[in-house]
């Protein structure tokens, strides 16, 4: 009988001790632990979290007559109901038309708006230029894309061929 006194302890014992066992809920967001968890494309975002930011930096280059060039000032501005690429370096300065909609896709260049500078001297008549949209974050507002022209002025034979011309991450005004 002794046994049976002991029982109820010894009840009491043994669920205390699954009690203290018992998997815990967890509390901690996984989306604001500062952890990266499984699942998550970087640090607390993507994945089942909010989207991880875009930190991109914006670039343009583009090759001039042959030769690669990196422009150190380059903005996107609507105005007018139209888009322009603005580039510029120590000795070169460019404005291209590139439409009036930001739509996705490959678009004939428009010689109005379109013209460039090199070391002071003005080329104002574009042609054969196109562009093309790849991305346009109406959100972010940002544009990417890519264009070619030829600008030429007149009675000189020199033309300033722009090839290979691609703009990324560019922020945009209006």
């Amino acid at each position: 009988m002794k046994s049976l006194k002991n029982y109820p302890t010894f009840l009491f014992t043994i669920l205390v001790i699954f009690s203290a066992c018992k998997k815990k809920t967890d509390t901690v967001d996984k989306c604001s632990n500062g952890f990266l968890d499984a699942g998550e494309l970087g640090v607390d975002c993507g994945g089942n979290c909010a989207p991880c930011p875009v930190n991109n930096p914006p670039s343009l280059f583009l090759e001039l007559n042959g030769t690669p060039i990196s422009m150190t000032s380059k903005s996107i501005a609507f105005s007018e109901n139209t888009y322009s690429l603005n580039a510029s370096n120590d000795s070169l300065s460019f404005q291209f038309n590139i439409g009036s909609n930001g739509a996705i896709g490959t678009f004939t260049m428009n010689s109005l708006g379109t013209l460039g500078t090199k070391n002071g001297i003005y080329y104002m008549n574009a042609s054969d230029g196109i562009y093309s949209i790849s991305s346009f974050d109406t959100i972010s507002k940002i544009m990417s894309g890519f264009l070619q022209v030829n600008l030429s002025r007149n009675g000189f034979p020199d033309t300033l061929k722009i090839r290979n011309c691609q703009f990324d991450y560019i922020k945009y005004t209006e």
